[in-house]
């Protein structure tokens, strides 16, 4: 079922039940994270991508709101008929299949760093072999207030990025390599994102953070079509907590 929306129209609502996958046809659409009155803008998407497929997978309620960021034109895909789709299409199958895959690998890293803890004798932790130079460097005055101005100096994959964790968190796993001390209302999820080396590339990764991680401009977590993305040689540019939020970094690779 095709649908038109004006600019600022919402399409639905975060805690609406998942009931249907959206297709951008034309247009883009904001992703929205609601907290108490304030919405906090995650990123956008636009023509050829789908929103909203994991929650009608995972049967759960939507966790962003998503809104028309212009005149927009949309497919409204139930259920049973995106899986007739994704059955017949192997590029879309492929794809979300990757995705899974990203989580499924993030909760194998999460128990693999659990165990190396509960087995690493001080000082006992294992560099990878020929790594890139790896520098974090906060790029914007509020990040560097919370972790300094001096570049980061990467020596060992995976490095986590996040917050330190308020007394009634918990977390999987050991905490973040980097655990800034960010006050509340949060930004930063206690494990937000990681670096790590796939293959010979060296990917960052959303942790399923709450408000997601922008890479070179493009949006990652778990209200996007992507989850990791890898990174080029030179400077990237990573925002962690969504459009608008102090937490800027550049992760150099040389």
């Amino acid at each position: 079922m095709r649908r038109r929306f004006a600019s600022g129209e919402i399409l639905f609502r975060q805690g609406d039940p998942s009931a249907w996958v959206v297709l951008v046809h034309a247009g883009v659409v904001e992703v929205l994270r609601e907290t108490g009155a304030d919405a906090i803008l995650l990123g956008t998407a636009r023509a050829g991508e789908f929103i909203g497929e994991m929650g009608v997978l995972e049967a759960r309620p939507r966790s962003a709101t998503v809104r028309a960021a212009s005149d927009l034109e949309i497919e409204l895909i139930e259920p049973q008929a995106f899986l007739e789709r994704v059955s017949h299409d192997p590029a879309l199958a492929h794809r979300l299949l990757l995705r899974m895959s990203a989580r499924l690998r993030h909760v194998e890293d999460v128990l693999g760093r659990l165990h190396a803890a509960v087995r690493a004798e001080p000082g006992g932790a294992a560099t990878p072999g020929r790594l890139p130079s790896i520098e974090l460097r906060a790029t914007t005055y509020a990040a560097q207030f919370y972790v300094g101005v001096a570049p980061i100096a990467v020596a060992r994959l995976p490095f986590t990025v996040g917050r330190e964790a308020a007394p009634y968190e918990v977390t999987a796993g050991a905490p973040a390599d980097l655990a800034i001390a960010e006050p509340a209302p949060y930004r930063l999820s206690p494990l937000h994102f990681r670096l790590l080396l796939e293959g010979d590339q060296v990917w960052l990764r959303d942790l399923a953070s709450d408000l997601g991680t922008i890479v070179n401009q493009t949006p990652l977590g778990r209200d996007f079509p992507r989850d990791g993305l890898a990174l080029q040689p030179g400077d990237n540019t990573v925002v962690a907590g969504g459009r608008g939020s102090p937490f800027e970094f550049v992760v150099t690779l040389s």
